[in-house]
């Protein structure tokens, strides 16, 4: 749509020609960027690895994370020849130019993001900047500003820090997990780090690498602060910091985060109460205060979440899945029945909502490759649903699930997420960017759920061994 009022004002288009961003200096210096950041990375693993062995995978993740990124950055330049990620990119090389063709407008863009106000700062010599209708978007451009400023103006080196920096979140995530979990550090970094989901939607210059990172540095800075009680100051400062860059850019991950947060640290406090029957009767009084304060949280940050509030929500979640619907989206829509902005139209929808958000699309609804590449995870993680239901044959698994504060925290958010991106989407290109944070919290969860019942199988045929032997 052409935005109007704005001198040479290009609208929402993306740059004409992708392919100016893919320069030949790129390929030059693109290899010595990488050999420092292995360099690096070698060190800090050979530093680690003899205290903490599940460093044995930082290096095979930050490849995988790196190369994800590169090759998402390609295919949008190359083969779909634009994308949002070449337009933060292009809004960032304006920034950059402006930063010194005029740098005092440039401070006023930069604290502002590009608004119609001060658009008439950037000339044919800058380039004008495609987003500064978004306010989210003025976030990214930000973060796009210092990769390109950072990373020699270029399009893949900025790339590869983004990709950097999703890395550093989702392994600081990965280590809460495997503080819990120590005998299943494989199946976990499965689960955090090489989903292909993660590795390719979460590792470009886009909101979801950001928003990714974040959560990843919120359940780390949250799990030591609250859980281990250690380093409270810097952990504080990383609860503040990640949370303010999750409601700038996706105010609805904080929605999601915040209730399970809060009974995760009120299930962990009241489990140490000495006396069953004191813990029985502190336990639902924890809950109800904590569900009231969240409720008022929320409500008293209503300007931060914008239309994602608690009085705007179901407006906003039928709108988007109506709009979402519409034909200009490349017929990758789905439906999962019309929706009415009220409680029971939503919980109605729920369980629709949330199998479209793990198991979709499945791999006959697959319409390209990256979707059919899709399909097959998303058929991984439903067989590996079904095996877990199996397994713990239907009311079983509430046992499994008491057993560990992590685990009931991963379960609710991932499952509160699901049904929120699954209610409020229905096109399968936008989906599979939307649930990323919630893919390494539910795979997570059924690994650790399936080691429970190993656990307690292998324990079983022991004690049927032993007796065995008793009885001869």
């Amino acid at each position: 749509m052409e935005q109007t009022g704005l001198p040479f004002s290009t609208g929402n288009r993306f740059p004409d020609d992708s392919m100016q961003y893919l320069r030949v200096t790129d390929l030059l210096l693109l290899p010595i960027v990488i050999f420092f950041i292995y360099y690096f990375a070698q060190a800090k693993k050979n530093r680690k690895i003899n205290t903490n062995p599940e460093f044995a995978y930082y290096l095979p993740g930050l490849t995988a994370k790196v190369f994800g990124g590169l090759a998402f950055a390609l295919i949008y330049a190359l083969y779909y020849g634009g994308g949002d990620t070449i337009g933060y990119f292009h809004d960032a090389i304006c920034w950059n130019k402006l930063l010194f063709s005029n740098p005092k407008g440039f401070w006023n863009v930069f604290w502002e993001g590009t608004t119609e106000g001060n658009y008439w700062l950037f000339t044919h010599e800058t380039g004008y900047p495609i987003y500064w209708r978004d306010v989210p978007t003025r976030h990214v451009v930000r973060f796009a500003f210092l990769a390109a400023f950072f990373g020699f103006r270029s399009f893949l080196i900025a790339t590869v820090i983004f990709a950097l920096i999703s890395f550093e979140g989702i392994w600081r995530l990965y280590r809460v997990f495997i503080s819990e979990f120590k005998d299943i550090a494989r199946p976990l970094a499965i689960a955090i780090i090489f989903l292909p989901s993660l590795i390719f939607w979460g590792s470009g210059i886009l909101k979801d690498t950001i928003t990714l990172s974040a959560v990843g540095y919120f359940i780390h800075a949250y799990f030591w602060l609250f859980i281990k009680r250690k380093n409270l100051f810097s952990n504080t400062v990383a609860i503040v910091l990640s949370s303010a860059v999750i409601l700038m850019i996706k105010p609805y991950i904080f929605v999601a985060l915040a209730p399970g947060s809060i009974i995760w640290v009120i299930d962990h406090y009241s489990s140490k109460i000495r006396g069953s029957f004191i813990r029985y009767l502190a336990t639902p009084i924890f809950l109800g205060v904590s569900g009231v304060a969240g409720y008022i949280m929320l409500l008293m940050m209503s300007s931060q979440l914008g239309d994602y509030s608690v009085d705007r929500i179901l407006d906003k979640a039928v709108v988007t899945q109506s709009d979402l619907k519409q034909d200009y989206y490349g017929g990758n829509a789905f439906d999962i029945g019309d929706l009415e902005p009220t409680v029971g139209s939503l919980v109605s929808h729920s369980h629709l909502a949330i199998n479209a958000a793990l198991f979709r699309p499945y791999l006959w609804e697959s319409q390209n490759l990256v979707m059919f590449i899709s399909g097959i995870e998303n058929f991984f993680i439903l067989v590996l649903t079904l095996i877990v239901l199996y397994r713990a044959r239907g009311y079983k698994i509430f046992k499994y699930i008491v057993r560990n504060h992590l685990l009931k925290f991963s379960l609710i958010f991932s499952l509160f997420f699901a049904f929120s991106v699954g209610i409020s989407t229905s096109n399968f290109g936008s989906m599979v960017r939307y649930r990323i944070p919630l893919l390494p919290f539910y795979v997570s969860s059924l690994f650790i759920l399936n080691n429970y019942f190993k656990v307690a199988s292998e324990k079983r045929e022991i004690a049927e061994i032993s007796k065995g032997f008793s009885l001869q």
